[in-house]
């Protein structure tokens, strides 16, 4: 009888054993096939609000301008493993629409990420943004902003993200003689745009 309950116990420790090491690779299989790694092109759709502040001679000068539409085109990198920090990288190529007038900007950002599992993150960091074209703005310097989303993977190929971005530029923006249209002056500018801003994400 001790000999038999002494074999039912080696038994019954092999098979908690062999169990345990099957569920650990299971889950180690499962963390592995949702974690999201690979090159990333982006679909962007901001929602953006801009304000401006000028000064000329000693005038102060602050508005806010109506941004018809917004949409950008991203090309980056990602790596989320699942309950690890991970980061996400993106250059991306901007355009927008002020008072009938198209106005182009590139923008790069880097974030520090973490995935809850294979369904949920959430992502943090610095930007930078350059005009490229737009009256009054293409001669500004390169401006610092920040970034913070939630994401969502519908897979480990495809996903969605909403979050809120700033983006901030200033430099010298030419003053306008209204009668003739001709430059006649410079003035320092500031602008800020910033809003709610939706990414469709595919990685590979």
């Amino acid at each position: 009888m001790k000999t038999q309950v002494s074999a039912f116990l080696a038994m019954a420790l092999m098979a908690s054993g062999a169990w345990a090491q099957t569920t650990s690779q299971t889950k180690a299989s499962v963390e592995e096939a949702t974690s999201v790694q690979g090159f990333r092109i982006s679909l962007l759709r901001p929602h953006l609000d801009a304000k401006s502040k000028a000064d000329y001679k000693g005038n102060h000068i602050e508005e806010s301008l109506k941004i018809d539409s917004t949409i950008g085109l991203a090309l980056g990198y990602a790596k989320l493993p699942v309950r690890e920090l991970g980061w996400t990288t993106n250059l991306a190529m901007m355009e927008f629409t002020a008072e009938d007038e198209k106005v182009n900007f590139v923008r790069a950002d880097g974030n520090l990420a973490y995935a809850f599992n294979g369904l949920f993150n959430m992502k943090g960091g610095l930007n930078a943004q350059k005009y490229i074209s737009g009256r009054g703005v293409k001669d500004f310097g390169v401006g610092i902003g920040f970034q913070a989303g939630v994401g969502f993977q519908v897979n480990r190929n495809f996903g969605l993200e909403i979050g809120y971005t700033d983006m901030n530029s200033s430099g010298r923006t030419p003053v306008y003689q209204v009668s003739t249209d001709r430059e006649i002056d410079r003035a320092d500018m500031a602008v800020k745009l910033s809003g709610i801003e939706i990414g469709l994400n595919a990685t590979f």
